[in-house]
């Protein structure tokens, strides 16, 4: 199964999350996740072009972690306290799930192996 593009993940959110906030500034949000799981899980930088084209790095899955991380933006946008931490706590939970996994682990190994 291939990786979803950052599209596919921002479609996603507004089809369950629907809300005010522009495109751009959801792709914001949506790099900074991706930003996460490079910095944090696989040890690199993240490029500087970023669109809807662009392929996510963590594979099915373990990309809700995405839909998560936005959800947790808008809900804290919105000033809705509840709702922002029960998505930062799947998000939270998600990222960390896919560090611990193999794949994510392996991914994230500058040893070679």
């Amino acid at each position: 199964m291939a990786n979803r593009t950052a599209g596919q993940v921002l479609s996603q959110v507004d089809a369950l999350l629907p809300n005010q906030y522009t495109l751009e500034e959801k792709r914001r949000w949506l790099q900074q996740a991706e930003g996460f799981v490079c910095e944090e899980i696989l040890h690199e930088t993240l490029g500087e072009t970023f669109s809807d084209e662009t392929e996510l790095r963590v594979p099915p899955p373990y990309d809700e972690l995405y839909r998560f991380y936005l959800e947790a933006q808008i809900h804290y946008a919105n000033g809705e306290t509840v709702r922002c931490n029960n998505a930062s706590t799947a998000w939270n939970n998600a990222f960390l799930t896919y560090r611990d996994h193999p794949d994510g682990a392996k991914a994230g190994r500058n040893d070679g192996s």
